[in-house]
């Protein structure tokens, strides 16, 4: 394993990490030096010392002797503007280098066939290259959640029913559409809050002015970072995650709320049907209206409620860590199969 000292320190405690050969250059640890080692002194070491590579965030070498399989979790990158969210440099850098990483891997990996639809179609790769695989979902060492109660008075959400987003505020996350939806929400459950908890953005603001103009800002509570306690318990407090976001590579925050027992919402493009199946209520994301409507039948309609809470546990079976890595290990076999065959 490949990795900065953080990541070094991190996985050396897992229990596995005696089976591991760690390797740590010092460069890594170095500020603005990751792609550049990943396209250039990563290819030359894997030539070296490895069969197979495989990388697990886009970058990857340029040119390597080793078989080459890039991991392209999405291309939201590429098709909507994020860049007001402060990743300006990050999302420049991948622009440039990570088209030209993926046509020269050996092959590649989307989460979804939605993700290897839009990999195809942006970035020029044939199909044949890319193999699929979903992430797994797994419960252990979750957190002891916040009680309802001290939650309700640390962050002012109130009494009413919790409508909960766990989400980046980004503008693919689609959360001022969300907003807009609440307001209409509140006409028939004026009680309502909207969670969203998670570090603020320059987007952060468009969503507060969104609630003003609408008059609903009583009814956005934004926590801010929350403890993994607190997310919890926020979890236990909803009764509706919605999740309308408009371009996902795979969408695992639809996993952590079926995995807690809470009825989903999402949209109905992209990979969220791929990975919601039967497990959520589909909506138009373009539609505030569309949104609203969705929800208010999980806050009112307990029968809708809990066939998607019973969907959700069958639906977190067709996830697992031990699926995803068989396949992983599948994908590195044809990439070194492929390798050979072209040497």
């Amino acid at each position: 394993v490949i990795c900065n000292p953080k990541g070094r320190a991190l996985l050396e405690a897992e229990p596995w990490a005696s089976d591991v050969r760690f390797l740590t250059p010092r460069v890594l640890g170095l500020p603005a030096t990751k792609a550049l080692y990943e396209t250039t002194v990563l290819g030359r070491t894997a030539s070296r010392q490895f069969d197979a590579l495989l990388n697990v965030a886009l970058t990857g070498p340029l040119r390597t002797k080793a078989a080459n399989v890039v991991l392209l979790a999405d291309v939201t990158w590429l098709v909507i503007d994020d860049l007001r969210d402060g990743d300006s440099v990050t999302v420049r850098l991948w622009r440039g280098i990570v088209p030209q990483v993926a046509r020269r891997a050996d092959r590649a990996i989307a989460l979804t066939d939605s993700g290897a639809e839009a990999i195809v179609e942006e970035l020029g790769l044939p199909r044949n290259r890319i193999d699929v695989i979903g992430l797994g979902y797994t419960a252990a060492g979750r957190a002891t959640p916040t009680p309802a109660r001290a939650l309700r008075d640390r962050f002012g959400i109130g009494e009413g029913p919790v409508v909960l987003n766990v989400a980046a505020k980004k503008a693919h996350k689609n959360l001022v559409r969300l907003v807009e939806a609440i307001a209409i929400v509140r006409e028939g459950q004026p009680d309502v809050r909207l969670v969203l908890p998670g570090a603020p953005t320059p987007y952060q603001d468009e969503i507060v002015d969104c609630a003003r103009q609408l008059g609903c800002e009583a009814a956005l509570v934004l926590p801010g970072f929350v403890s993994a306690e607190e997310l919890e318990g926020l979890y236990e407090l909803a009764s509706c995650f919605a999740f309308p976001s408009l371009n996902e590579g795979f969408g695992l925050p639809l996993l952590e709320a079926m995995a807690r027992n809470v009825p989903v919402v999402t949209s109905a493009v992209s990979a969220m049907p791929e990975v919601a199946g039967d497990a959520a209520l589909l909506v138009d994301p373009e539609s505030s209206a569309a949104i609203a409507a969705a929800i208010t039948r999980v806050l009112q309609d307990p029968d809708v409620a809990e066939r998607l809470v019973a969907a959700g546990t069958e639906r977190l079976q067709h996830f697992t860590w031990e699926h995803c890595a068989e396949q992983t290990l599948a994908s590195l076999a044809r990439a070194v199969s492929s390798k050979v065959g072209a040497a």
